[in-house]
């Protein structure tokens, strides 16, 4: 029988894992139009914590992966606001697929459209409206993309960790 330090001990491990799964599949990037950011399948790896390890330790494993990826890629300006985007998509999409037996999946691919707004805000301060309105389809089909994604390969993963 597995003991609660050993249960422990796994999902710091796989949260691990996740974190590094993210940074990778951010640091595969194209550059936006506009000259600022970058498209991915980062988000792919956010819904993959949602699914994985719904709650605080996904949502922090996504935004920690992804945030590092805009360091390693020159982008540290938008590190802060990534670990928070990210980890709060992966957090909302984890609380939908966890407790919604009904739609889960339509609400947790609904998660997505903080990634879109989130990045907007941001870029309208940080930029302006019209620059941070150029990344906004760019941010939306990226997030629908990784969350459509994550979400099949994490199913699988999760029916595969559960049979494990």
């Amino acid at each position: 029988m597995e003991n609660k330090n050993d249960k422990k001990t796994k999902r710091l491990a796989l949260a691990g894992q996740l974190c590094g799964a993210t940074l990778l599949l951010t640091l595969i990037s194209i550059p936006l139009p506009s000259g600022y950011g970058y498209v991915n399948l980062g988000d792919a790896g956010v819904y993959l914590c949602a699914l994985l390890l719904p709650g605080g330790l996904g949502a922090l494993a996504a935004g920690v992966g992804a945030a590092l990826a805009d360091l390693i890629l020159g982008w540290a300006i938008y590190a802060p606001v990534t670990l928070i985007i990210k980890g709060l998509t992966a957090f909302l999409a984890g609380l939908a697929l966890l407790r919604v037996k009904k739609a889960a999946v339509p609400l947790a691919l609904l998660c997505c459209l903080v990634v879109p707004l989130g990045y907007f805000l941001y870029e309208t301060v940080l930029l302006t409206a019209p620059v941070a309105a150029v990344n906004v389809l760019p941010n939306a089909l990226q997030a629908l993309l990784g969350a459509c994604l994550g979400t099949l390969v994490g199913k699988q993963l999760k029916r595969n960790l559960l049979k494990a």
